[in-house]
């Protein structure tokens, strides 16, 4: 099985390096100095209980790799517009693509079940609709990640915790024998590799944590610990986790906020949000995904977010300054 990882930083560097150690066959799509530390030194992993080196192969150019039989796409979102080419140039007939991305995913309403909404684009995410045309909707699987991730030197990944994990589903729901089957091809390499029914469950529970861990991290420079430490914080968080999860139920969603475990899961911990790692390293935020599409579906639900149409006029002076 011939896998691409095109992305191939903190995430999809854990992917990569995981899935080769597992014998796979898997090269990655990386760039600047990430791109040739892992040429000349292979891709390094290291976790609290792991440290390991694979050797695979990298590239700028996804054209050089030809199709694939799976393609891993861990680009920001707000680069995938861009990276159409390149997706295009790994595609064989019947080859999948798992995106996995922070924030209201591109494809949201395909296969949606509301009749009103199914198929409806999102033009901010997909500006010119090469992902859902060129590239091809319906080759589409979405995946929700939790993996504390980061690029500590150019080709060495570091994950804070010992285990991760990758949920996948169809946007058109159930448990297909497609996705079924990459599970199993992916599992004896990707430990936290799993199938779920109801992606759009999976990702609004990771997008309420994304709008309350990165719009607090970027505006106040804090690690996930200090949240739980500083009573201000936990009550701008409980408000926004509590926002995020009415836009979702709004659209039909029911996630839990669990204000409390996230506070238990949170105490201590050094983590900084992968958006405040963007802004510390001069690179662009992922905003349009994690912060305006969910505003743009909060209208389109009828749902107001007073909290974060605070936050996100601060968070765009933020990344401006």
């Amino acid at each position: 099985m011939k896998i691409t990882i095109l992305g191939a930083g903190a995430i999809g560097g854990n992917i990569a390096a995981h899935l080769a150690r597992g014998g796979l066959e898997v090269s990655v799509v990386a760039r600047g100095a990430h791109l040739a530390a892992i040429q000349a030194n292979g891709l390094r992993f290291t976790s609290p209980s792991a440290d390991f080196t694979v050797r695979l192969r990298a590239t700028d150019r996804p054209e050089d790799l030809g199709p694939q039989d799976l393609v891993i796409a861990t680009a920001k979102a707000h680069s995938l517009p861009a990276a159409v080419p390149g997706l295009k140039a790994l595609l064989g007939p019947d080859t999948p693509v798992i995106y996995g991305i922070n924030g209201v995913p591109w494809w949201y309403f395909h296969g949606h079940p509301n009749p009103a909404w199914a198929e409806k684009r999102i033009d901010r995410l997909d500006p010119d609709g090469g992902l859902w045309d060129g590239v091809g909707v319906d080759r589409t699987i979405g995946c929700v990640l939790t993996s504390p991730m980061t690029v500590t030197a150019p080709g060495v990944v570091h994950c804070n915790w010992d285990k991760s994990s990758f949920m996948l589903g169809e946007p058109t729901g159930g448990l297909t024998p497609r996705l079924t089957g990459l599970v199993d091809a992916l599992k004896p390499a990707l430990d936290g590799v799993g199938a779920t029914p109801d992606i759009r469950t999976a990702v609004w529970s990771k997008i309420i944590l994304n709008l309350a861990g990165s719009s607090i991290g970027v505006l106040s420079a804090s690690t996930a610990g200090d949240i739980p430490a500083r009573p201000e914080l936990k009550d701008l968080y409980r408000k926004i986790l509590e926002e995020g999860a009415a836009v979702a139920a709004g659209l039909g969603v029911t996630v839990s906020a669990d204000f409390d475990g996230r506070m238990a899961a949170m105490m201590g911990t050094t983590h900084r949000a992968s958006m405040l790692q963007d802004l510390e390293a001069g690179r662009p935020l992922e905003l349009d995904a994690q912060f305006d599409a969910v505003r743009d579906l909060a209208r389109l639900a009828g749902v107001p977010t007073p909290v974060l149409d605070i936050l996100v006029p601060l968070l765009r002076m933020r990344a401006r300054q």
